[in-house]
């Protein structure tokens, strides 16, 4: 798989990074968005972590690589998708 970022947006405790993703030597491109948003808690935003552009970046190749493989549709989601799958979230 090919994937390929645009940073939309980079901010103190923000981050938007578009993804574009194809298998090798194929044609059809994905393209889909991964944002983060620091939070004091989960109320206020998506992440506890200030490394917000990297978890956009997670956020947005996850959802690609689900995308591309059929897996999205399926109601599948990744791990980095949001803070609130973690098994030990304390809210």
């Amino acid at each position: 798989i090919n994937i390929n970022y645009n940073v939309v947006k980079s901010e103190y405790a923000f981050a938007s990074v578009c993804c574009f993703a194809n298998f090798v030597g194929e044609d059809t491109v994905i393209q889909t968005f991964g944002s983060a948003l620091k939070g004091e808690t989960y109320k206020d935003g998506n992440t506890n972590s200030w490394y917000v552009l990297e978890m956009a970046e997670k956020r947005a190749m996850s959802r690609a690589v689900l995308k591309l493989t059929g897996f999205y549709e399926l109601g599948v989601f990744g791990e980095d998708e949001s803070e609130n799958f973690k098994k030990n979230n304390n809210n």
